[in-house]
């Protein structure tokens, strides 16, 4: 005799099915979505930027001020995915390393790039220390370094310099020590993202005549007059230039000499759309 149901394990039987169904159907559009994605996160008054490469690696560019980014990161990794391949943090201010902690609570980091620049920040000590206490690795960065990220995602960094190191070094602008890269994509689109360096370290970046055009640019200092210089903008030659700043942030973020020098390019705006996600 075939076992009988009650109404309520029926439907909960259905329920579980149909929940499969959707697990099912999830996992087949991530199969199929082989684009790289790239994400600047709204997390107000600071940097994140999410890179999903085809092979579904996920690489966090900096970390926001606060807890705000691990909403973003739940938002765009899903629920089930708890794993950043590989973290940068262009430098050590509160308003990039601040949601650190957190990620660490919920996501685990397989190994991170860092400057090592002298910082006396006590909450960037403690950072680090987090880092080192969960036993992920930590590499310094140098110049002329290619990361390659999955099959054809590839980050090169531009600065630190080629045969340049940060490491322990003191700085009297921490900004002018951000790592600058350049993100490759499978199919040949690239990004520069620059933390928040400013016109020296952009100058500097110039005069070694390194490979820096760019489809998109990632403002550099949330779009202070103090980055982003015409000169600059011409080597780089984006089509799009992303700003990530908080909505009536103290510092008046983007300033408006920066918008002008933009102007005829696509200008996106986390203050204005929220996440910006892009190809």
């Amino acid at each position: 005799m075939a076992p009988r149901f009650t109404l309520k394990q029926w439907v909960l039987s259905h329920l579980i099915a149909a929940g499969l169904l959707a697990l099912a159907f999830y996992a087949c559009t991530q199969v199929l979505d082989n684009r790289l994605i790239i994400t600047t996160l709204d997390v107000g008054q600071g940097d994140a930027i999410l890179i999903q490469t085809p092979e579904h690696k996920n690489i966090l560019i900096d970390a926001g001020p606060d807890a705000t980014v691990v909403d973003r990161l739940g938002k765009h990794m899903g629920f089930f995915d708890k794993t950043i391949d590989f973290f940068v943090l262009t430098h050590p201010h509160a308003d990039h390393f601040g949601g650190l902690p957190d990620i660490l609570q919920k996501y685990q980091i397989k190994q991170a790039l860092i400057t090592g620049v002298a910082a006396s920040d006590p909450l960037y000590t403690e950072a680090i220390r987090t880092l080192k206490t969960q036993h992920i690795p930590i590499i310094f960065a140098e110049g002329g370094t290619d990361w390659q990220i999955g099959h054809g995602t590839v980050l090169d960094v531009l600065y630190p310099l080629a045969g340049q190191s940060l490491l322990g070094a003191k700085a009297d602008n921490l900004n002018n020590t951000s790592v600058a890269i350049r993100l490759i994509s499978p199919d040949g689109k690239t990004a520069l993202l620059t933390g928040d360096a400013e016109k020296e370290e952009e100058r500097e970046i110039l005069l070694a005549s390194l490979e820096m055009q760019a489809d998109i640019l990632k403002a550099g200092h949330h779009g202070s007059r103090t980055a982003t210089s015409d000169i600059f903008l011409q080597a780089v030659r984006p089509d799009t230039v992303v700003i990530s700043a908080g909505k009536d942030n103290t510092f008046g973020h983007p300033h408006a000499e920066t918008l002008d020098r933009l102007k005829g390019l696509d200008v996106r705006q986390t203050v204005l759309e929220g996440d910006i996600v892009l190809w």
